[in-house]
């Protein structure tokens, strides 16, 4: 238990240096490959880039993932793929990248002159960010970075930049541990399939602010959780599809990794709010709400019921039952250029004990 409060302390404290409040019974936000937006299929604010990072402050976020690679002369680059093709298009016309360009394969003079970031904004193609430029833009923006690497340089440089406030993460076991030679930062270690207390062993070996962090839904069950937890160590969900980020929010991950979970409402004031007591739903009757929404928002959705429900959030959809009321289940998700779309379903008959929905301006 005592592990446990440090552990829990140790976060509070690597929001707070960042000028974000975290509240304790809900998991720290990450925003995957930074706070990425789109119009359509195409990339407004593309992924692993400074202006990602500023969105993310924009939407509240307390940390981003930063995913690092090296170029072929050694130049630590953000970019998620192996390859750029999927982000980046022809500097010369903005056309597609035709043929497959490896970020290993390419000078960082190559890269930069070449290519431009996606983005149906021609003031945001811009060349491929150096780590340095994405650490920079995330000390100005106070934002915690996450490194997604393998690439030890990259641990040295952030601690540089930012400090100890920066989260190292990998399934590397070698070379994530590697931060420890320079700084106190957390570490996320992906256990692969190892089962809790192997995940420990491993943990304890790195010492100091440790966790895991898994995409595995199937593995990461509440006795898991609670188990990490226990011994005082960090649980990330990362990237879970609907529904099961929503059980891993139940289950108690004290951090979430997604490219929509948003619950950053400290110090905002809501701008449309619905609130319903004691609504009976019997099997087969729905419920829908819907607002028009700015540019920039965010929804949450409180909901405490007895019975079973099809919830369909924005485009997301959740099949849930409780035996009793008294468990209140909490949804968010970040907006852009949309409206909230909520459906609650009666699988059979149910009883809403209480709804709360909160739209926000971003």
């Amino acid at each position: 238990m005592i592990k446990r409060l440090i552990s829990m302390l140790s976060m509070v404290l690597l929001a707070l240096s960042c000028g974000q409040e975290v509240p304790e019974d809900l998991p720290m936000a990450v925003a995957h490959r930074g706070c990425w937006l789109k119009e359509g299929e195409e990339f407004f604010i593309n992924e692993n880039c400074p202006a990602g990072v500023w969105m993310a402050a924009r939407y509240g976020y307390p940390a981003i993932e930063c995913d690092v690679k090296y170029t072929r002369d050694s130049v630590m680059v953000i970019m998620h793929d192996g390859t750029i093709n999927r982000t980046m298009r022809n500097a010369a016309d903005y056309s597609v990248i035709t043929e497959p360009v490896r970020v290993a394969d390419c000078t960082f003079e190559e890269l930069r002159t070449r290519y431009v970031l996606a983005s149906t904004d021609p003031a945001l193609r811009t060349p491929i960010p150096t780590l340095r430029e994405e650490l920079e833009a995330c000390r100005n923006a106070g934002i915690i970075p996450m490194l997604h690497s393998a690439v030890v340089e990259s641990y040295a440089l952030a601690q540089e930049i930012i400090g100890d406030n920066f989260i190292a993460f990998d399934a590397n076991e070698t070379a994530v541990s590697r931060a420890r030679d320079y700084s106190s930062c957390l570490i996320l270690l992906d256990p692969g399939k190892d089962d809790a207390a192997t995940t420990i062993h491993r943990l304890e070996k790195i010492g100091g602010r440790c966790g895991m962090s898994t995409m595995n839904y199937r593995m990461l069950d509440a006795d898991y959780i609670q188990a990490l937890k226990d011994a005082g160590y960090e649980v990330q969900a990362s990237i879970f599809p609907a529904p099961h980020e929503q059980r891993a929010l139940t289950d108690g991950v004290t951090i979430e990794l997604s490219d929509f979970y948003w619950y950053q409402t400290q110090g905002r004031k809501a701008t449309t709010s619905l609130k319903k007591k004691s609504l009976d739903l019997a099997e087969g009757e729905s419920f829908h709400w819907t607002e028009e929404a700015p540019e920039y928002s965010a929804v949450t959705l409180e909901l405490d019921f007895q019975g079973s429900l099809e919830i369909s959030l924005c485009g997301r959809t959740y099949t849930l039952s409780h035996q009793e009321a008294g468990q209140p289940e909490r949804f968010g998700v970040r907006l852009y250029k949309s409206n909230p779309e909520i459906t609650l379903k009666a699988l059979a008959s149910t009883n809403i004990k209480s709804l709360k929905v909160h739209l926000y301006t971003l």
